[in-house]
Order: C-alpha cells, then sequence, then structure tokens
C-alpha cells in the first residue's frame, strides 16, 4: 500500500510540474524496484512492484533517510551549505512516508519489557529489541539506551 501511495504521488507531482519532488520521489521508486527485486529473488515481470510489503518499504525508506542524514552531515563539514539544504528537503520528504518513530522514552520501556522477558544484554538484547520494533526505531536510538543500561 506504501509502494502504492508513493506511485501516486510521483503522478500527481508530475501533473502539477513540481520538478523537485518529481526527483526525489522517482529516486524513491527506483530503489523500491530494485528492493523488489532483491525480494522476489530475482524474478520481475510486470507491475509486481504493488506487492512489495510496507514492512520492505519502510527498511528501504529508512536506509534512504539515514544516507541523507549522513550526506547532511558531511556537507555541513565542507562548507557546502546548499548541498547540505537540498539533502534536508529529501529527507523531509522520505521521513514523511515513514511511520511515526517512537521516542527515546518509549525505546527505553520497550527494551526494559524484553530485556525482563528475555533476560538478554548487550548486543543480543539489541538484535531482540531491533527485531521486535523494526520500521518504527532507529537502530541508534536502541544502541543508546542498551548501551546505557543493559552492557554486558
Amino acid at each position: 500500500m506504501l509502494y502504492s501511495k508513493i506511485k501516486s504521488d510521483l503522478t500527481t507531482a508530475q501533473k502539477a510540474g513540481e520538478s523537485r519532488l518529481v526527483g526525489v520521489l522517482k529516486l524513491i521508486a527506483s530503489e523500491l524496484s530494485y528492493a523488489q527485486v532483491d525480494f522476489k529473488g530475482g524474478e520481475s515481470f510486470g507491475d509486481t512492484q504493488d506487492k512489495l510489503p510496507d514492512e520492505e518499504v519502510v527498511r528501504v525508506l529508512m536506509k534512504e533517510a539515514k544516507k541523507r542524514k549522513d550526506s547532511i552531515e558531511i556537507y555541513v563539514k565542507v562548507g557546502s551549505p546548499e548541498r547540505a539544504e537540498e539533502e534536508k528537503y529529501e529527507l523531509g520528504v522520505i521521513e514523511g512516508y515513514l511511520p511515526q518513530m517512537m521516542s527515546e522514552g518509549e525505546v527505553a520501556e520497550e527494551v526494559a519489557k524484553i530485556a525482563l522477558e528475555t533476560g538478554l544484554t548487550g548486543g543480543r538484547l539489541m538484535g531482540a529489541v531491533m527485531g521486535k520494533l523494526r520500521g518504527r526505531v532507529e537502530g541508534s536510538v536502541v544502541q543508546k539506551v542498551v548501551s546505557q543500561s543493559y552492557s554486558s
């Protein structure tokens, strides 16, 4: 469903002549079509992109968002504010399709609950948390919470 929404928004942006938005949405659609091929194990026939599950779409979007965040950081360091602004725009568009991310407090509650249920610590706890909260939390937030309270 999320992939369909992105495709629909791309068509709408093209009709409206919003070239900056069209560029970002085309990039996202391209990454999603690559993910579709990987997801289907190399099969690619017809318009099967709509079969890509939302969890997979969110995974791709999170990866693209991380790329933009890294690029923004680099462009700021090298003194290229206009390129950083372009990356921020792309990041904003991508984040518009991502589900609401959990706050650090909510993550801490979930980590505590999973640690209590499983007795895990450190990297294993982080893996269990990421498995359960995939698509709703950034790995860096989980890593911070786990390393502060549950490192072995």
